[in-house]
C-alpha cells in the first residue's frame, strides 16, 4: 500500500485485492491519517480486481467516520467488475467513484 499526499488529499495505492489482509493494513492507514486531520481520501482501485464483504464493510464505515467529520472518500481507477459490484449494492449513490 502507498500513501502520498496530493492537493489536501491522501491517496492511498491498494497494492492488491480489497480483501482481508489488505484490509486490516488499510484500518490502520486510515485511521492514522483520521487522527493526524485528513479527511479528504482517495483510494486507488488501479491494482485490484476482487473485493470481498471485508473490504465493501471497510469502504462503508470509512465513509461514514469521513463523512462525520466533513470529509469525503473518492474511489478511482475502479476497474468495471468493481464497478458492477458497486452498483449491485448501491453503494456508487453514496461513494464518488471514478
Amino acid at each position: 500500500m502507498k500513501l502520498t499526499h496530493e492537493d489536501n488529499r491522501v491517496v492511498i495505492n491498494l497494492d492488491g485485492d480489497f480483501v482481508t489482509d489488505l484490509v486490516n493494513e488499510f484500518r490502520n492507514v486510515i485511521q492514522e491519517q483520521i487522527q493526524a486531520g485528513h479527511t479528504a481520501v482517495v483510494l486507488d482501485f488501479k491494482n485490484t480486481v476482487i473485493i470481498d464483504s471485508m473490504g465493501i464493510g471497510c469502504l462503508v464505515a470509512t465513509f461514514n467516520t469521513l463523512k462525520q467529520k466533513n470529509g469525503n472518500l473518492e474511489l478511482c481507477n475502479v476497474p468495471e467488475n468493481l464497478r458492477d459490484v458497486f452498483q449491485v449494492m448501491r453503494l456508487d449513490r453514496i461513494l464518488t467513484i471514478n
